[in-house]
């Protein structure tokens, strides 16, 4: 076979791959949509890619959803199992709370769902202490933790959200935070959780914990994150939702109508767009000059994903860009997929998945013997 006709049927191969992965999700007519929120922003959680904007980058107070830094620093950084006493500096805190008391004993799990789900600002302050001895310091590691991720708009100065100084973010930092935290399996457990209860363990009974976001139950798909409200920051809503493995993170910052605002900006998302998925794995055979093998097996090594609005349909091609010759070592790069949409194109690698040996000179010999009695017969 020559390597004109094999390109073309490894090209066959991977085209059928991508398109068992192609997503059309809910595709419905664009239309403009109005919110009532100061800021607003939709995007997909791998790519950051966004899908809806407005005033993205407005600096605003967030309120609660600052615990969605608390939530996932506590989660990074301390045994989850772990029972603390609870320090008296978090007992009696303003706002939200769980109604921590003094010699009470929990875990930190446990503070974890007063936090994300009853919106604890005590159990906030307890969490942060238990991380770093003191709650200034913790919030040097929130601002620490911000800065690593890129978030340029973003100041912590409380680990619940009562302003105590500069403190704020903007919609497009909070969706980042966000898909950072969501990519951790704790963290989207406790904030999916629409009920749970804890101990109270200074009373004969348990907290009965229910989460503040209607999402969950109103929202095909919704996985929580996370309500805020102070008479500054207005209402502010955290939402993750995903349908067909579609994962869109919704931030809407002062929003009278928050609930609504989400709903249609989510909507939007699903209606105008979709996912194009190409999955790690096998794609097809290439021959290899001198090697004991003949060919060898080509690949994706890691998944790739792409946002495109409901209307597109990329091209697809294969190059090989690499003679290979044996020996070849397992993971090396010979070409790649382009993907071109958008007037763009985009390349995802394509590898060798196996390795190959060179042929020695007793395979070539034995080689152009059974060749010579092939010819005999």
């Amino acid at each position: 076979m020559s390597k004109k006709i094999k390109f073309s049927v490894l090209l066959v191969i991977v085209s059928l791959r991508i398109l068992s992965y192609y997503n059309e999700c809910y595709a419905g007519l664009k239309c403009d949509i109005q919110v009532t929120a100061k800021s607003a922003i939709a995007i997909e959680w791998t790519t950051g890619k966004i899908l809806f904007e407005k005033n993205k980058d407005l600096k605003l107070p967030m309120a609660s959803t600052t615990k969605i830094m608390t939530a996932i620093l506590a989660i990074e950084n301390c045994d989850l199992n772990k029972e603390i006493e609870i320090p008296a500096q978090a007992i009696g805190v303003p706002g939200s709370s769980i109604y921590l008391e003094k010699g009470e004993r929990l875990k930190i799990i446990e503070l974890l769902y007063g936090l994300m789900l009853a919106s604890g600002n005590d159990a906030a302050a307890a969490l942060a202490i238990s991380v770093c001895g003191d709650v200034k310091k913790f919030v040097n590691l929130m601002n620490k933790k911000a800065k690593e991720l890129g978030l340029k708009n973003t100041m912590f100065s409380s680990p619940h959200g009562l302003e105590e100084g500069e403190h704020y973010t903007t919609t497009h930092d909070l969706a980042r935070l966000t898909a950072y935290a969501m990519k951790n399996q704790t963290f989207r457990e406790i904030v999916s959780t629409t009920q749970k209860e804890i101990r109270w363990t200074t009373r004969p009974y348990s907290r009965v914990l229910k989460n503040k976001n209607k999402m969950l139950k109103s929202y095909q798909g919704a996985e929580g994150v996370k309500t805020g409200f102070t008479k500054r920051a207005g209402r502010c809503l955290v939402t993750s939702a995903c349908r067909d493995d579609f994962r869109v993170i919704c931030v809407v910052l002062n929003a009278p109508d928050m609930w609504n605002d989400t709903k249609k900006i989510l909507d939007f998302a699903y209606q105008n767009y979709k996912i194009l998925k190409i999955a790690r794995g096998e794609i097809g055979y290439l021959r290899v000059k001198d090697s004991k093998e003949n060919w060898v097996k080509l690949g994706i090594t890691e998944q790739n994903i792409f946002v495109l609005t409901k209307d597109q349909y990329p091209g697809l091609n294969v190059v090989i860009s690499k003679k290979v010759s044996a020996p070849v070592k397992k993971y090396t790069e010979v070409g790649k997929l382009e993907i071109k949409y958008d007037h763009q194109t985009y390349s995802v690698p394509i590898a060798t998945l196996q390795e190959c040996q060179r042929k020695t000179f007793w395979d070539k010999l034995k080689e152009r013997f059974f060749r010579q009695k092939a010819s005999q017969k």
